[in-house]
Parts: structure tokens; sequence; C-alpha cells
């Protein structure tokens, strides 16, 4: 059986799974930016609760957005749910189709799926070099040209794990055509502890700017896939109308909204990440290992020609990292912040291979 397809799709890379997930319990599992911790007893007595209505279609999406709104100071009609960022991701790349702007703007490297999405939709994609390890603001504004649409800006960046402040994000969606939606992605946004990180929703009715946040990284609900999207109203209200009908599944609903609740968990999720990310500090300082500075939950290690090897070699140990081949970054790997032990597992691992 032969099928035409487009050029475009055929030129789509797969996306940069990790290499090996492992295959049963016992695994250190270090590569995907996961919680290590399970979620809070709030969430699991709400899914426990609602097992039995699965027969029906979900419900309690209003009652999700009150509970983000409730947080953040915003009206109900501001906040969109997605079936993870990844949809969001999608419907804003449905809902600001445009017959003469199809351009879309991302940073290189950066979460894959920005770029995949916007060649599925047929879009033209250009990419913007890091610079010093961060997100190129200015190289960003300088690529803007009559056919871009769309900007998308992860924040703290994905794989390194750097930001851009408040002061610098200002000064970009100051000079940015309005014309041009600017989606900024904080998945590790709850992990930061730098001051100066923006406060975005202050920005949201000035300019045409969305604020993307998931439930998969600080809340330990990466399974469950559910994200949510803040904006200006009307902007939100588009967005809404590309959305799967019930795209969100029911435990994930009463989970999300379980988990707003528990700021407890929230604080120890992390507090435990900042000792974990003090404690991957010593160890590569005393390996004379070169590393990014992080805001997020998982650090970027330069290991040298030999990464990819290396990354192999912990495997057999079933240590799972992330080698950044696949972002244009072969002689590093990122690692997640796990558990206190998982951590140091993986050190002792690490040395004894690179030894």
């Amino acid at each position: 059986m032969s099928i035409d397809i487009e050029k475009e799709i055929k030129e789509i890379p797969h996306y940069p799974k990790a290499m090996m997930y492992g295959d049963a319990d016992g695994w250190i599992r270090l590569a995907s930016n996961e919680n290590p911790y399970p979620p809070s007893k709030a969430v699991l007595e709400a899914v426990l609760d609602n097992l039995f209505g699965i027969s029906r279609y979900p419900g309690g999406e209003y009652e999700l957005k009150e509970s983000i709104a409730l947080k953040f100071g915003i009206k109900t009609e501001q906040v969109v749910l997605g079936d993870g960022s990844d949809e969001i991701i999608e419907m804003i790349l449905k809902a600001l189709r445009h017959k003469g702007k199809k351009g879309v703007i991302v940073t290189e490297p950066s979460f894959p799926f920005y770029g995949i999405a916007s060649k599925v939709y047929g879009y033209n994609l250009k990419k913007v070099p890091l610079k010093n390890m961060k997100t190129d603001l200015k190289g960003i504004k300088d690529a803007i040209d009559s056919d871009t649409r769309i900007i998308f800006l992860n924040n703290p960046l994905n794989p390194t794990g750097t930001i851009f402040k408040e002061n610098e994000f200002l000064d970009f969606i100051k000079e940015i055509p309005d014309h041009i939606l600017v989606a900024v992605d904080e998945a590790y946004g709850e992990f930061v502890e730098d001051r100066d990180f923006p406060q975005s929703l202050k920005f949201i009715e000035a300019y045409p700017v969305l604020i993307l946040k998931t439930f998969s990284k600080a809340y330990a609900l990466a399974g469950l896939r559910i994200g949510y999207c803040i904006g200006e109203g009307s902007l939100i209200s588009y967005l809404e109308r590309t959305r799967q009908p019930f795209s969100i599944n029911s435990i994930a609903l009463v989970a999300a909204r379980a988990a707003l609740s528990d700021n407890d968990f929230l604080k120890n999720v992390l507090n435990n990440n900042k000792k974990e990310k003090a404690f991957f500090y010593r160890e590569f300082d005393k390996l004379s290992l070169e590393y990014v500075p992080t805001e997020a939950n998982f650090i970027l290690v330069k290991i040298g020609h030999d990464a990819e090897y290396i990354t192999k070699r912990l495997f057999e140990e079933r240590i799972l990292v992330r080698w950044m081949g696949a972002y244009g970054m072969p002689d590093y790997i990122r690692v997640t912040m796990g558990k206190s032990e998982e951590n140091r597992i993986f050190i002792e691992a690490l040395k004894k291979i690179i030894r």
C-alpha cells in the first residue's frame, strides 16, 4: 500500500523520547524531568473517590478553572485546560491560523514539540540559537519578519534550566508587533528560585501573551496529562473553540483540583528539589564536570565526546539519563533531580564509569 505523504510531514523528526525507558520496576529514572515523588495524599484520595464515575463523560472542568482562577486572582474565562501542554500548543496553532502569516519562531534547542506541531499544522519554522545557554530574546526579535505569527518561549528553558528575567521580557514584548502571539511555556516555573523571574500574568491584558502551565512537573501528575493556559479572555475563547470535546479525563480533573489545594506537598517538593540541586552542584564540582546552573528540576551537564557512551553505560546499571544528541548538544546529558538515594546511586555509578 502506498499513500502519498507531504514532504513537510516526512521531514518531521520523531519526538526525542528517552533513548530507553526501562521495562520494569527497579529503574532510576532521571531522563524525563518527572517528579520522583508520588502525588499528594489529597490527590490519591480524590482519585479513589471518583473511580466509579468513569462510565460517564468528564465533568468538573469549570470547578478546576475556578480553582486556578482563585489561585492566580483572575477570572475563569481567562483559563483554558488541555490534555497536557501539548494539546494547548496545538490549540494555539489551530486558533492562530492566518492565510498571510504562517511563521513560528522557537529557540533552538528547546522543547521539541513546538517545532513538531508547527510543521504538522503547516507553519514555517524559524529557529534562533541560544546565547550563552540562554534564550536570545534579541535574536528572536531580530528574526521577526512579515510572515511571523507565533513565538514560543520556554521559561525556564528545557534543556538548560536557564531563565530570562522580568525586565528582559518586558523590554522584549514592548517591541513585538501586536499581531504576533507570544506563548510563554512555564512548565517548570514552580521550581524557580530567582526573584527576577517574570510575573507573567501582569502582561496578559496589555500584550498578546499566553502563559502555559502544567500539573506534570511540580504537582507529580505527568501520567494523567493535564495542563492549562492563562490569557486575555477573548483570546482564550478562541483557543477553547479548537479543543476536542472531553479531551481531559475525569480522573485528571479531580486530581489536578486536589493537587492545587495541597500547598504542603508542593512546598516539600520544591524544598527537596533545592536540596538535591545543591548536592548535584557539589558532586559535579568534585568531578570537574561543567554544568549549567538551573532554575528547574533538571540539570544540563557537559560530559564530553563520551556522553552517549556514558548514557548507555548508565542504562546498563538501570539508571536513565537523557543524552542530548537529539537536541544538537552531543557532549551533554540532562539529569532530572531524583530522590536523594537515586541521585547518590547515579553519582556513584557515574564516578565508576568515568574512572
